[in-house]
């Protein structure tokens, strides 16, 4: 039998039934759509994770301090200076150095005190440097600003200050004695991106700020193309001459090998899930098997017929096998428009966009396909092997 009529065949068996055929594939669609939804999901998650990286992290490094004793007070031990940071900047590869600064005591609103920061309670607090971030309520900083005591607060910060949180904009905060206007909201950060649970006032304001603050670590930023770990080299042998007895080391973490390995384990995490969904796929498999029982059963007197007049048994086991591939195609096909539409409808819902890519695409289809084969073929295999005469007088 030619594959047009193989096709031909195929496509008129599955009308006949038309109800116990969509009822098979219900199994498939569901399986399929569940894995679809999954992966398009994890992979919009990593675009994301990966675009927001390339935004605020290219190019750059964080170094923070590690000390010999976990509980050493940071401000006593002063690993960062400004004079660090002068020094640095002259370095082969640095473009610039921006501090992380902290300060001892408790930021507050009304009766909200938020006590923030590792064991000595710092709430970070970030210069403006010109750059325009992005914010969810209120504003960025203007020129003006500059000699203000006004504050872009952490969506972290507020969520703890405000309830509902865009109600803090024009609000006043405390913050060791002084009180800063609420001007802007960050939004929430990705949790790849360093500097997060930052809030930020203008330079002047931090240089007003009384003696507890203390540098507690340096987002660096580098020219295009130097070699990360060479530079680091270079930062850290300036460090440790400058505080040869300090009790502890610096460390250099890479914003782009984190959002690596974040990816990394996403792309696991997401593959894992959709495994464990997917098991639905060996139901409705074994849906695809047992309707091919039926059918052979119910025809045994055409096999017999069409057997007796010069079909070859390959041929019978082709029919019944495209069958089955051809219920679980087109299940697959529909579950990969079901999972792209419920995808599609998540990404209202989500802070990223969900992606069905052509791997996932094909993927499902070749899982269709293999499924209609490995669940059709031993219908397939018993329908060749009936006996003619048999079968024609059952």
């Amino acid at each position: 039998m030619s594959a047009i009529n193989l096709i031909k065949t195929a496509i008129a068996s599955l009308k006949f039934h038309k109800l116990r055929t969509f009822l098979t594939m219900i199994g498939i669609i569901i399986g399929i759509s569940s894995v679809v939804t999954i992966l398009s999901v994890g992979d919009g998650l990593k675009a994301y994770v990966l675009e927001a990286s390339q935004e605020t992290n290219a190019n750059k490094i964080n170094i923070t301090f590690k000390p010999d004793n976990l509980d050493a007070n940071m401000s006593l031990l002063e690993p960062f200076t400004k004079s660090d940071m002068n020094g640095i900047k002259v370095i082969k590869g640095v473009k610039d150095v921006k501090p992380s600064q902290g300060f001892m005591g408790i930021m507050s609103f009304s009766s909200s005190q938020l006590q923030y920061f590792d064991k000595n309670q710092f709430a970070m607090l970030g210069s403006y440097d010109g750059k325009n971030e992005k914010v969810k309520y209120g504003r960025w900083f203007e020129e003006g600003d500059k000699d203000k005591y006004v504050i872009v607060l952490d969506n972290n910060v507020a969520k703890e200050l405000f309830n509902p949180i865009e109600s803090g904009i024009g609000k006043a905060v405390t913050m060791n004695g002084m009180n800063f206007e609420v001007i802007g909201i960050l939004p929430q950060v990705d949790i790849m991106s360093f500097g997060g649970n930052t809030s930020y006032v203008p330079k002047k304001a931090i240089d007003n700020m009384n003696s507890n603050e203390v540098i507690t670590s340096l987002d660096i930023s580098l020219n295009a193309g130097v070699d990360k770990k060479e530079v680091y080299k270079d930062i850290e042998k300036y460090l440790m001459a400058n505080h040869p007895n300090i009790g502890g080391e610096y460390e250099m973490q890479d914003p782009e090998e984190v959002t690596k390995a974040f990816e990394k384990l996403i792309g696991g995490l997401t593959k894992f899930i959709a495994f464990i969904t997917g098991i639905s796929l060996l139901v409705g498999g074994i849906g695809v098997m047992n309707i091919m029982y039926v059918s052979v059963s119910e025809r045994k007197r055409e096999i017999g017929i069409r057997r007796a007049i010069g079909a070859k048994p390959k041929s019978i086991l082709l029919q019944f096998l495209f069958e089955a591939v051809l219920v679980t195609l087109i299940g697959g096909l529909i579950g990969i428009l079901l999972g792209y539409l419920i995808s599609k409808a998540a990404g209202a819902f989500l802070p990223f966009k969900p992606i069905l890519t052509m791997s996932t695409f094909v993927g499902a289809t070749l899982v269709s396909i293999i499924e209609g084969v490995v669940f059709g073929i031993i219908p397939a295999y018993n329908a060749c092997k009936l006996d003619p005469i048999k079968a024609i007088y059952r």
